[in-house]
């Protein structure tokens, strides 16, 4: 029997399974698919490869860095490409730096800029809402103008409705400290996660390919869709699966699934509050398009950002652009991402609609003509990204706080916590788990040891 039961095989659950295996102990994923990793898979068209999104792999974790290069047998490159953000038919780089806004808008935005950013400084009191925090924190011209629009369209809710925990460290780049640096000082400006990063040859796919081949193939279980928990005296001891199958559980069980998916299989044994909690919490999805192209290249940035309104789409990434070998020298090709959630109109849409409007405001940008298209592939990625709303902490507390009465059950991963994360986390989620779980193991038999001396002395 295994001594670990891990639910979904994305990028997480691959990764503690990897740690686990690591450590000698026995484990089974259950993946509902036909393949694994999830919002990480590398897909293929012709000679093209295009991933699930506009990946990278950031170098902030140097232990989990050396994971990954020791996996891909070294087969992973840093790419040193900027994004870039349209702004007014403009493309800026991005993240928005103001001395970047300031070499597009002009020079008679400095002083606004920079009265903006001092008097803000001074302001006292709580940051209740995004918009409250790009504001106080950026300014009203840089915030209206980079980041509430645009963090309106991904997360598909008014600024003032959205968390602060919307903030991400791509952010950083604007404050009062950094455009001193890169006035005065350029030697010491901060690096941006966007402008360098980590990729595999051959698509950031490649990972999650390299950590299910590392462990044993009987381990991993797809097409075996989670369809419920048995909870027992504080306890998991059955996991049921969609086709009508049981597993039973004498091990600890970790989830990666979406959390409010896990406490929809608890509330019978832990409560119906759990899954009031759950329907307020909300997940966006995405639509992505890919686009094979007759011409070598569109743009050389990593990604292109729109927070424009009149263009259904969010984000652009070029594959080639993170690696030559994406596509043919003659070609190249184009992930678009349209967010949406599950129901609305832009989620029931016909692929070959929506495919049209896409089209459409892409030749709008100047960047792409029609009769460039060759092909082109939809996908449909669900639960993407959680929506931090106002009020989700105390929805996710709720949840978390009954998963700890169930004894061998813990979430983990970006959709299983509810928590915005990249790559590198969750191999750190991951690795810490396997860490902790080992230590548990020699105290246990440790104290065992001791007991057994005592019993003999006796």
């Amino acid at each position: 029997m295994p001594d670990l039961y891990i639910l979904g095989g994305g990028p997480a659950g691959l990764a503690l399974g990897f740690y686990a295996h690591r450590a000698g102990i026995p484990f089974t994923l259950f993946e509902k698919c036909e393949s694994t990793g999830g919002l990480c898979r590398t897909l293929t068209l012709g000679k093209h490869r295009y991933d699930c999104g506009a990946h990278r792999l950031h170098d902030h974790d140097p232990e989990v860095t050396s994971d990954v290069r020791e996996l891909l047998n070294g087969q992973i490159h840093p790419v040193k490409t900027p994004s870039s953000i349209c702004d007014q038919g403009r493309f800026v780089v991005f993240p928005p730096t103001p001395v970047n806004f300031i070499a597009s808008a002009g020079p008679r935005q400095l002083v606004k800029i920079l009265a903006e950013l001092a008097r803000n400084r001074l302001r006292r009191g709580p940051r209740r809402s995004f918009s409250d925090f790009a504001i106080r924190g950026f300014g009203e011209t840089l915030a209206r103008r980079y980041l509430l629009n645009y963090s309106e369209k991904v997360w598909g809710l008014p600024a003032d409705e959205l968390s602060p925990a919307v903030s991400t460290r791509r952010l950083k780049g604007m404050t009062f400290r950094t455009l001193f640096f890169e006035l005065f000082a350029p030697s010491r400006k901060s690096e941006n996660i966007e402008g360098a990063f980590l990729y595999p040859s051959g698509g950031y796919g490649r990972i999650v390919e390299a950590m299910e081949a590392a462990v044993p193939a009987c381990s991993v279980q797809k097409r075996h869709e989670v369809a419920g928990l048995e909870v027992v005296n504080g306890r998991v001891r059955s996991i049921a699966f969609a086709d009508g199958s049981k597993a039973p559980v004498e091990g600890d069980v970790v989830s990666t699934l979406p959390l409010t998916l896990l406490a929809r299989f608890l509330a019978p044994a832990l409560g119906a509050e759990l899954e009031e909690a759950a329907e307020r919490l909300r997940f966006r999805s995405v639509r992505l398009f890919f686009l094979r192209l007759a011409q070598p290249r569109v743009t050389r940035n990593a990604s292109l950002y729109f927070p424009d309104a009149r263009y259904s789409f969010t984000r652009l990434s070029e594959p080639k652009n993170r690696c030559e070998s994406m596509a043919p020298p003659d070609e190249t090709g184009l992930n678009v991402e349209v967010p949406c959630f599950a129901g609305d109109a832009l989620a029931e849409a016909p692929a070959e609609a929506l495919f049209e409007t896409v089209v459409r405001d892409l030749e709008s940008t100047g960047l792409l003509k029609r009769q460039a298209i060759l092909e082109w592939r939809h996908h449909f990625l669900p639960d993407a990204y959680p929506v931090y709303t106002l009020d989700y902490q105390q929805h996710v507390d709720v949840i978390v706080c009954a998963l700890q009465r169930v004894k061998n059950l813990q979430a983990l991963g970006r959709n299983g916590l509810f928590y915005y994360s990249h790559l590198h986390d969750q191999f750190r989620m991951a690795k810490d788990y396997v860490r902790r779980r080992q230590a548990e193991t020699r105290f246990a038999r440790e104290n065992i040891e001791v007991q057994n001396l005592a019993q003999a002395g006796s």
